[in-house]
Protein backbone atom coordinates (compact mmCIF):
# COMPACT_ATOMS: atom_id res chain seq x y z
CA UNK A 1 0.00 0.00 0.00
CA UNK A 2 1.46 3.47 -0.88
CA UNK A 3 2.64 5.23 2.41
CA UNK A 4 1.09 8.60 2.36
CA UNK A 5 3.84 11.21 2.26
CA UNK A 6 4.38 13.52 5.53
CA UNK A 7 4.05 17.40 5.69
CA UNK A 8 7.40 19.54 5.44
CA UNK A 9 6.62 20.49 8.40
CA UNK A 10 7.14 17.68 10.81
CA UNK A 11 9.88 16.17 8.79
CA UNK A 12 11.61 19.18 9.42
CA UNK A 13 11.11 18.90 13.27
CA UNK A 14 12.69 15.65 12.73
CA UNK A 15 15.83 17.03 11.62
CA UNK A 16 16.49 19.41 14.30
CA UNK A 17 16.20 17.05 16.82
CA UNK A 18 18.31 14.64 15.47
CA UNK A 19 20.82 16.98 15.36
CA UNK A 20 20.19 18.33 19.20
CA UNK A 21 20.76 14.38 19.70
CA UNK A 22 24.42 14.56 17.72
CA UNK A 23 25.41 17.67 19.65
CA UNK A 24 24.73 16.09 23.37
CA UNK A 25 26.14 12.82 22.65
CA UNK A 26 29.43 13.77 20.29
CA UNK A 27 30.70 17.20 21.83
CA UNK A 28 31.45 18.36 25.12
CA UNK A 29 31.75 22.25 26.06
CA UNK A 30 34.16 24.53 24.56
CA UNK A 31 35.16 27.19 26.55
CA UNK A 32 34.67 29.15 23.40
CA UNK A 33 31.42 28.70 23.68
CA UNK A 34 30.86 28.03 20.22
CA UNK A 35 30.41 24.21 20.50
CA UNK A 36 32.41 21.39 19.57
CA UNK A 37 36.40 20.11 20.93
CA UNK A 38 39.35 21.35 19.99
CA UNK A 39 40.33 18.18 19.32
CA UNK A 40 38.04 18.08 16.47
CA UNK A 41 34.62 16.06 16.20
CA UNK A 42 36.74 12.81 17.05
CA UNK A 43 38.55 13.99 19.67
CA UNK A 44 38.42 12.32 23.52
CA UNK A 45 39.15 13.99 26.33
CA UNK A 46 42.22 12.43 28.96
CA UNK A 47 40.50 10.80 32.32
CA UNK A 48 41.94 11.90 35.85
CA UNK A 49 43.04 9.01 38.37
CA UNK A 50 42.05 8.98 41.84
CA UNK A 51 44.16 11.03 43.99
CA UNK A 52 46.27 9.21 47.05
CA UNK A 53 45.83 10.08 50.42
CA UNK A 54 48.06 9.72 52.82
CA UNK A 55 47.32 6.90 55.34
CA UNK A 56 46.54 7.71 59.24
CA UNK A 57 47.37 6.26 62.37
CA UNK A 58 44.87 5.92 65.13
CA UNK A 59 45.13 4.73 68.69
CA UNK A 60 41.90 2.95 69.91
CA UNK A 61 40.43 4.35 72.88
CA UNK A 62 38.67 7.26 74.27
CA UNK A 63 40.45 10.53 73.25
CA UNK A 64 43.25 8.32 71.94
CA UNK A 65 44.06 7.11 75.53
CA UNK A 66 44.24 3.49 75.24
CA UNK A 67 42.98 1.39 78.32
CA UNK A 68 45.52 -0.21 81.24
CA UNK A 69 43.07 -3.03 81.14
CA UNK A 70 43.22 -4.16 77.73
CA UNK A 71 45.89 -4.72 74.80
CA UNK A 72 46.34 -1.75 72.54
CA UNK A 73 45.05 -1.67 69.26
CA UNK A 74 46.46 0.74 66.36
CA UNK A 75 44.40 1.46 63.38
CA UNK A 76 45.07 2.64 59.83
CA UNK A 77 43.64 4.15 57.25
CA UNK A 78 43.75 4.36 53.48
CA UNK A 79 47.24 1.93 53.66
CA UNK A 80 48.25 -1.32 55.65
CA UNK A 81 50.64 -2.03 58.18
CA UNK A 82 53.95 -3.31 57.15
CA UNK A 83 55.18 -3.32 60.34
CA UNK A 84 54.92 -1.93 64.02
CA UNK A 85 56.91 -1.07 67.24
CA UNK A 86 56.03 0.42 69.97
CA UNK A 87 58.66 1.91 72.80
CA UNK A 88 58.22 2.99 75.97
CA UNK A 89 59.25 6.83 76.11
CA UNK A 90 60.51 6.45 79.77
CA UNK A 91 62.98 3.15 78.70
CA UNK A 92 60.15 0.31 80.26
CA UNK A 93 59.70 -2.58 78.49
CA UNK A 94 58.56 -2.19 74.97
CA UNK A 95 54.85 -3.48 73.68
CA UNK A 96 55.08 -6.39 71.82
CA UNK A 97 52.51 -7.46 69.68
CA UNK A 98 51.40 -8.72 65.81
CA UNK A 99 50.00 -6.73 62.68
CA UNK A 100 46.13 -8.10 61.87
CA UNK A 101 46.46 -10.54 58.73
CA UNK A 102 44.72 -7.70 56.20
CA UNK A 103 47.41 -5.44 57.89
CA UNK A 104 44.43 -2.77 59.24
CA UNK A 105 45.30 -2.72 63.00
CA UNK A 106 48.30 -4.13 65.34
CA UNK A 107 47.88 -5.32 68.98
CA UNK A 108 49.82 -5.28 71.57
CA UNK A 109 49.99 -9.02 73.28
CA UNK A 110 49.40 -7.31 76.90
CA UNK A 111 47.99 -3.77 78.30
CA UNK A 112 50.35 -0.90 78.68
CA UNK A 113 50.89 0.27 82.36
CA UNK A 114 48.71 3.11 83.52
CA UNK A 115 49.89 6.53 82.22
CA UNK A 116 53.03 4.68 80.22
CA UNK A 117 53.58 7.09 77.44
CA UNK A 118 54.83 5.16 74.55
CA UNK A 119 56.05 6.15 70.66
CA UNK A 120 54.90 4.10 67.64
CA UNK A 121 57.29 3.76 64.76
CA UNK A 122 55.36 2.19 62.03
CA UNK A 123 56.21 1.06 58.05
CA UNK A 124 52.85 2.20 56.38
CA UNK A 125 51.75 0.81 52.59
CA UNK A 126 49.42 3.45 50.60
CA UNK A 127 46.98 2.88 48.00
CA UNK A 128 49.32 3.30 45.44
CA UNK A 129 52.08 0.95 46.88
CA UNK A 130 54.17 3.51 47.87
CA UNK A 131 55.88 2.58 51.30
CA UNK A 132 56.09 5.39 54.20
CA UNK A 133 57.47 5.37 57.73
CA UNK A 134 55.04 6.63 60.47
CA UNK A 135 55.52 7.73 63.84
CA UNK A 136 52.85 8.59 66.43
CA UNK A 137 52.58 8.48 70.30
CA UNK A 138 50.23 8.10 73.10
CA UNK A 139 50.19 7.69 76.42
CA UNK A 140 47.68 5.00 78.60
CA UNK A 141 44.96 5.74 80.83
CA UNK A 142 46.03 6.94 84.60
CA UNK A 143 43.90 4.88 87.37
CA UNK A 144 41.68 7.27 88.79
CA UNK A 145 42.17 8.38 92.26
CA UNK A 146 39.40 6.83 93.56
CA UNK A 147 40.40 2.89 92.61
CA UNK A 148 44.06 3.35 93.01
CA UNK A 149 45.71 0.90 95.54
CA UNK A 150 47.70 2.74 98.60
CA UNK A 151 49.71 0.81 100.56
CA UNK A 152 52.97 1.18 103.08
CA UNK A 153 56.19 -1.27 103.02
CA UNK A 154 58.08 -2.43 106.32
CA UNK A 155 61.21 -2.00 106.61
CA UNK A 156 62.05 1.25 104.61
CA UNK A 157 64.02 1.46 101.18
CA UNK A 158 67.55 1.56 102.11
CA UNK A 159 67.29 0.55 105.89
CA UNK A 160 69.49 -1.98 107.27
CA UNK A 161 67.76 -4.19 109.61
CA UNK A 162 67.88 -7.59 112.47
CA UNK A 163 67.75 -11.21 110.96
CA UNK A 164 63.74 -11.82 112.17
CA UNK A 165 62.41 -8.43 109.44
CA UNK A 166 59.61 -9.94 107.71
CA UNK A 167 58.54 -7.85 104.63
CA UNK A 168 55.30 -6.24 105.68
CA UNK A 169 52.78 -4.64 102.98
CA UNK A 170 49.28 -2.87 104.49
CA UNK A 171 47.18 -1.64 102.26
CA UNK A 172 45.07 0.96 102.72
CA UNK A 173 41.75 -0.57 101.44
CA UNK A 174 40.71 -4.23 100.91
CA UNK A 175 42.44 -6.77 98.43
CA UNK A 176 40.33 -9.11 97.60
CA UNK A 177 42.40 -10.94 94.43
CA UNK A 178 45.25 -12.35 96.46
CA UNK A 179 46.86 -14.33 94.06
CA UNK A 180 46.43 -12.35 91.05
CA UNK A 181 48.51 -9.59 93.80
CA UNK A 182 50.70 -11.80 95.08
CA UNK A 183 52.30 -13.20 91.71
CA UNK A 184 53.23 -9.74 91.00
CA UNK A 185 55.12 -8.93 94.50
CA UNK A 186 58.08 -10.34 94.26
CA UNK A 187 60.78 -10.79 96.91
CA UNK A 188 64.33 -11.76 95.76
CA UNK A 189 67.40 -12.01 98.13
CA UNK A 190 71.02 -13.69 97.62
CA UNK A 191 73.01 -14.34 101.10
CA UNK A 192 76.42 -13.30 100.88
CA UNK A 193 77.61 -16.82 100.38
CA UNK A 194 75.50 -16.67 96.92
CA UNK A 195 72.83 -18.99 97.80
CA UNK A 196 69.07 -17.87 96.76
CA UNK A 197 66.92 -17.34 100.23
CA UNK A 198 63.77 -19.22 100.72
CA UNK A 199 60.44 -17.74 101.52
CA UNK A 200 57.01 -17.53 101.26
CA UNK A 201 54.28 -14.59 101.22
CA UNK A 202 51.49 -15.13 104.18
CA UNK A 203 48.21 -13.18 104.24
CA UNK A 204 47.13 -12.25 107.62
CA UNK A 205 43.74 -10.14 106.05
CA UNK A 206 42.68 -8.75 103.26
CA UNK A 207 44.51 -5.18 104.21
CA UNK A 208 48.01 -7.55 105.38
CA UNK A 209 50.72 -9.62 104.23
CA UNK A 210 54.09 -10.76 105.27
CA UNK A 211 57.05 -12.56 103.71
CA UNK A 212 59.64 -13.95 105.81
CA UNK A 213 62.20 -16.58 104.70
CA UNK A 214 61.78 -20.07 106.01
CA UNK A 215 64.55 -19.37 108.81
CA UNK A 216 66.36 -16.06 109.92
CA UNK A 217 68.18 -14.14 107.64
CA UNK A 218 72.06 -14.21 107.03
CA UNK A 219 73.54 -11.22 108.07
CA UNK A 220 75.07 -9.49 104.71
CA UNK A 221 71.99 -10.12 102.88
CA UNK A 222 70.43 -7.53 100.27
CA UNK A 223 66.94 -8.33 100.07
CA UNK A 224 65.04 -6.70 96.61
CA UNK A 225 60.99 -6.22 97.22
CA UNK A 226 59.65 -5.58 93.58
CA UNK A 227 55.75 -4.75 93.55
CA UNK A 228 54.91 -4.68 89.72
CA UNK A 229 51.15 -4.25 90.91
CA UNK A 230 50.58 -1.20 87.77
CA UNK A 231 47.40 -2.47 86.04
CA UNK A 232 46.45 -5.10 88.23
CA UNK A 233 43.20 -5.88 89.64
CA UNK A 234 43.19 -5.83 93.63
CA UNK A 235 39.64 -5.89 94.49
CA UNK A 236 36.52 -4.81 92.39
CA UNK A 237 37.35 -1.13 91.04
CA UNK A 238 41.02 -1.19 92.98
CA UNK A 239 43.96 -1.57 90.45
CA UNK A 240 47.80 -0.64 91.17
CA UNK A 241 48.36 2.71 90.28
CA UNK A 242 52.26 2.34 89.53
CA UNK A 243 55.29 -0.12 90.55
CA UNK A 244 57.01 -0.31 93.35
CA UNK A 245 60.44 -1.50 94.65
CA UNK A 246 63.09 -1.24 97.46
CA UNK A 247 66.08 -2.74 98.93
CA UNK A 248 67.14 -3.02 102.31
CA UNK A 249 70.22 -5.23 104.16
CA UNK A 250 70.30 -7.33 106.89
CA UNK A 251 72.99 -6.39 109.66
CA UNK A 252 74.38 -8.28 112.49
CA UNK A 253 73.04 -11.20 114.08
CA UNK A 254 71.28 -9.78 117.41
CA UNK A 255 69.48 -12.89 119.45
CA UNK A 256 68.29 -11.75 122.85
CA UNK A 257 67.31 -14.84 125.25
CA UNK A 258 64.88 -14.49 127.81
CA UNK A 259 64.62 -16.69 130.50
CA UNK A 260 61.85 -16.30 132.50
CA UNK A 261 62.23 -18.81 135.12
CA UNK A 262 65.88 -18.16 135.42
CA UNK A 263 64.89 -14.16 135.66
CA UNK A 264 67.98 -13.30 133.34
CA UNK A 265 68.48 -11.97 129.81
CA UNK A 266 71.33 -13.24 127.42
CA UNK A 267 72.92 -11.56 125.20
CA UNK A 268 74.11 -12.66 121.69
CA UNK A 269 75.59 -10.95 118.68
CA UNK A 270 77.12 -12.74 115.57
CA UNK A 271 76.41 -15.88 117.60
CA UNK A 272 78.95 -14.76 120.99
CA UNK A 273 77.65 -14.37 123.79
CA UNK A 274 78.31 -10.74 125.14
CA UNK A 275 76.13 -9.87 127.99
CA UNK A 276 74.00 -11.57 131.10
CA UNK A 277 71.69 -8.95 133.10
CA UNK A 278 69.42 -9.99 136.14
CA UNK A 279 65.79 -9.38 134.06
CA UNK A 280 61.89 -9.57 135.51
CA UNK A 281 59.08 -10.95 133.43
CA UNK A 282 54.91 -11.05 134.14
CA UNK A 283 53.84 -12.18 137.43
CA UNK A 284 51.00 -15.04 137.74
CA UNK A 285 48.09 -14.15 135.88
CA UNK A 286 49.66 -11.67 133.83
CA UNK A 287 52.79 -14.26 132.13
CA UNK A 288 54.91 -12.96 129.32
CA UNK A 289 54.07 -14.71 126.59
CA UNK A 290 56.88 -17.22 125.50
CA UNK A 291 58.11 -16.92 121.87
CA UNK A 292 60.42 -15.63 119.28
CA UNK A 293 59.74 -12.01 118.99
CA UNK A 294 60.95 -9.28 116.28
CA UNK A 295 61.98 -5.55 117.67
CA UNK A 296 59.45 -3.35 116.01
CA UNK A 297 61.19 0.18 117.61
CA UNK A 298 61.77 2.17 120.56
CA UNK A 299 61.02 4.84 122.60
CA UNK A 300 63.57 6.75 124.82
CA UNK A 301 60.52 7.56 127.00
CA UNK A 302 57.19 6.98 127.03
CA UNK A 303 54.12 6.52 128.57
CA UNK A 304 52.79 3.32 129.46
CA UNK A 305 49.16 2.57 130.77
CA UNK A 306 47.47 -0.98 131.98
CA UNK A 307 44.21 0.59 130.16
CA UNK A 308 46.35 0.79 126.47
CA UNK A 309 47.65 -2.52 127.67
CA UNK A 310 44.34 -4.15 128.23
CA UNK A 311 44.90 -5.25 131.82
CA UNK A 312 42.75 -2.87 133.58
CA UNK A 313 41.12 0.77 133.14
CA UNK A 314 39.91 0.90 136.71
CA UNK A 315 42.15 3.29 138.79
CA UNK A 316 40.91 1.35 142.04
CA UNK A 317 42.58 -1.95 140.57
CA UNK A 318 45.89 -3.14 141.79
CA UNK A 319 47.02 -3.52 138.46
CA UNK A 320 46.02 -0.09 137.18
CA UNK A 321 49.28 2.18 136.22
CA UNK A 322 49.91 5.19 134.57
CA UNK A 323 53.68 5.62 134.28
CA UNK A 324 56.52 6.73 132.28
CA UNK A 325 58.88 4.24 131.61
CA UNK A 326 62.15 4.99 129.94
CA UNK A 327 64.53 2.86 127.71
CA UNK A 328 61.70 1.14 125.83
CA UNK A 329 62.37 -1.54 122.94
CA UNK A 330 59.05 -2.26 121.51
CA UNK A 331 58.24 -6.50 120.92
CA UNK A 332 54.95 -6.58 120.12
CA UNK A 333 52.04 -4.07 119.01
CA UNK A 334 49.78 -4.66 121.82
CA UNK A 335 52.51 -3.75 124.32
CA UNK A 336 55.43 -5.63 125.56
CA UNK A 337 58.80 -4.26 126.06
CA UNK A 338 61.95 -4.46 127.25
CA UNK A 339 62.39 -0.90 129.62
CA UNK A 340 64.15 0.02 132.89
CA UNK A 341 62.90 -0.86 135.63
CA UNK A 342 65.30 -0.09 138.28
CA UNK A 343 62.78 0.51 140.65
CA UNK A 344 61.59 -3.23 140.43
CA UNK A 345 64.02 -4.40 143.77
CA UNK A 346 63.59 -8.21 142.59
CA UNK A 347 65.16 -8.28 139.16
CA UNK A 348 66.93 -11.39 138.99
CA UNK A 349 64.84 -13.04 141.98
CA UNK A 350 61.21 -12.73 140.90
CA UNK A 351 58.40 -12.11 137.69
CA UNK A 352 56.70 -9.25 139.10
CA UNK A 353 55.42 -7.20 135.93
CA UNK A 354 52.67 -6.36 134.03
CA UNK A 355 54.10 -8.24 130.78
CA UNK A 356 56.72 -6.28 130.32
CA UNK A 357 60.56 -7.59 130.71
CA UNK A 358 61.95 -5.71 133.53
CA UNK A 359 66.00 -4.65 133.08
CA UNK A 360 68.09 -1.98 134.89
CA UNK A 361 68.26 1.66 133.82
CA UNK A 362 71.97 0.74 132.57
CA UNK A 363 71.24 -2.09 130.83
CA UNK A 364 67.67 -1.04 129.59
CA UNK A 365 69.69 1.85 127.88
CA UNK A 366 72.59 -0.74 126.38
CA UNK A 367 69.88 -2.87 124.74
CA UNK A 368 68.42 0.35 123.62
CA UNK A 369 71.04 1.85 121.60
CA UNK A 370 72.14 -1.29 119.68
CA UNK A 371 68.37 -2.88 119.04
CA UNK A 372 67.51 -2.12 115.49
CA UNK A 373 64.09 -3.14 114.13
CA UNK A 374 64.03 -7.09 113.49
CA UNK A 375 66.63 -7.95 115.99
CA UNK A 376 65.37 -11.20 117.89
CA UNK A 377 64.40 -11.89 120.97
CA UNK A 378 63.26 -15.26 121.74
CA UNK A 379 61.36 -15.71 125.30
CA UNK A 380 61.27 -18.99 127.01
CA UNK A 381 60.47 -20.56 130.44
CA UNK A 382 57.16 -18.27 131.59
CA UNK A 383 54.63 -20.87 131.39
CA UNK A 384 52.48 -19.32 129.16
CA UNK A 385 52.45 -19.76 125.52
CA UNK A 386 52.32 -17.80 122.23
CA UNK A 387 49.37 -18.82 120.94
CA UNK A 388 46.95 -16.19 121.83
CA UNK A 389 48.83 -13.32 120.47
CA UNK A 390 49.41 -15.86 117.66
CA UNK A 391 45.53 -15.82 116.93
CA UNK A 392 45.27 -12.19 117.34
CA UNK A 393 47.82 -11.54 114.72
CA UNK A 394 49.96 -9.40 116.98
CA UNK A 395 52.80 -7.56 115.27
CA UNK A 396 55.89 -8.76 116.42
CA UNK A 397 54.93 -12.16 118.01
CA UNK A 398 52.95 -13.57 115.06
CA UNK A 399 55.85 -14.28 112.25
CA UNK A 400 58.27 -16.57 113.50
CA UNK A 401 55.88 -18.75 116.16
CA UNK A 402 54.13 -20.80 113.37
CA UNK A 403 55.86 -23.91 111.52
CA UNK A 404 57.14 -23.41 108.24
CA UNK A 405 54.08 -25.49 106.47
CA UNK A 406 51.35 -23.28 108.66
CA UNK A 407 53.57 -19.92 107.11
CA UNK A 408 53.42 -21.11 103.80
CA UNK A 409 49.40 -22.27 104.14
CA UNK A 410 48.76 -18.60 103.84
CA UNK A 411 50.37 -18.18 101.06
CA UNK A 412 47.82 -17.50 97.47
CA UNK A 413 49.83 -19.48 95.36
CA UNK A 414 49.99 -22.96 97.02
Amino acid sequence: MPVPAMPARRASAIVVLSVVVLSVAGCGPSSSGAGGSKDGAGGKTASSSPAVKDPRIAVAGPGGKPSYLNPVKLTVTDGTFTSVQVTADDGDKALDGSVAPDGSSWSSEAPPLPAASFRVTATVKDSSGKVLDKTLTFTAAQVPNDQRVSFSVTPDDKATVGIGQPVVVRFATAVTEHAAMEKVMLVTATAPAGQAVTGSWHWLSNTEVHWRPQVFWTPGTTVHLDMNIAGVKAAADRYGRKNYSETFTIGASHITQVDGAGHKVQVYRDGKLVDTWPAGTGRPGLETYSGTYVVLGKDAQIQMDSCSARVTCDKKNPDYYDEKEFWATRITASGTFLHAASWDGRLGRANVSHGCIHLSDANAKTFYDNAVPGDVVVVSRTGRGPQERITSQDPGLYDWNQTWAAWQAGSALK
